[in-house]
């Protein structure tokens, strides 16, 4: 993982850091229009899925070393920040696994759940995930994890905390970071819950980027994150193979 300073070297002007962060706020979400909502699960679709997550991969890179001239890797924190952020990443992710099966198990949510059951099941053998899910689990819990920390943490809310307050740099990364998932679990489940659950994710999208901020490492970020990510899993685990 990338683990970068508090106080990186600036040698690029503002306006050329909106010019390569202003992109990445909003193309993941013009995407996944693309490939979820008007072309899910066709060649043309599916294409497009794979040219944002390449987008997501090299964009960081091309934009650091080329367009600004900056340092990718920098000075890593001490053993006492890994550890601390591994610890309240990890806390804060089983926390939130925690909350998500009590809602699951006691309130409203778990029946908005079973009543699309039937649409999340069609939709996720659309996308050809059905007969392989385990393996979709480990690869989007751990790999995919990893990528949305480096792209929207260390490249995103890194580039915007030079250019606004810190508050509203947790903010924009956590909207740029929320949007898409808007639109993807509106897929799945009426607008009103998919918001919901957006909001949620973008919670903890600006909580991801305090840690990082706080301790100077992706590595906690992305520990909580998988776990997250594990829960959620196991949710649509529930929900598509139980008997």
């Amino acid at each position: 993982m990338i683990e970068a300073n508090e106080t990186p070297p600036l040698t690029a002007s503002k306006l050329t850091r909106w010019m390569v962060v202003g992109p990445a706020l909003v193309l993941p979400l013009m995407a996944s229009f693309f490939y979820f909502v008007l072309f899910p699960g066709t060649v043309f679709g599916n294409a497009f899925y794979t040219s944002i997550k390449i987008f997501l991969l090299t964009w960081p890179v091309i934009a650091t070393w080329l367009i600004l001239r900056e340092h990718f890797i920098r000075e890593r924190p001490g053993l006492f920040h890994r550890r601390k952020s591994f610890l309240i990443g990890g806390l804060f992710g089983l926390a939130t696994v925690g909350l998500m099966l009590l809602l699951k198990e006691f309130s409203p949510m778990g029946a908005v759940l079973e009543q699309n059951g039937a649409n999340i099941r069609e939709r996720v053998a659309g996308l050809g995930m059905l007969n392989h899910f385990v393996l979709a689990t480990f690869a989007i819990s751990i790999v995919h994890a990893a990528l949305e920390e480096f792209y929207w943490r260390w490249f995103v809310y890194g580039n915007l905390r030079h250019l606004v307050s810190r508050p509203w740099a947790y903010g924009l990364a956590a909207a740029g970071f929320m949007s898409h998932h808007i639109v993807i679990t509106s897929q799945f489940f009426p607008l009103g819950f998919a918001i919901f659950l957006g909001v949620c994710v973008g919670i903890g999208g600006a909580f991801w980027s305090w840690l990082y901020q706080r301790h100077r490492t992706l590595w906690g970020a992305w520990f909580s994150h998988m776990i997250v990510d594990f829960g959620i899993f196991w949710i649509g685990y529930q929900l598509l193979f139980r008997q």
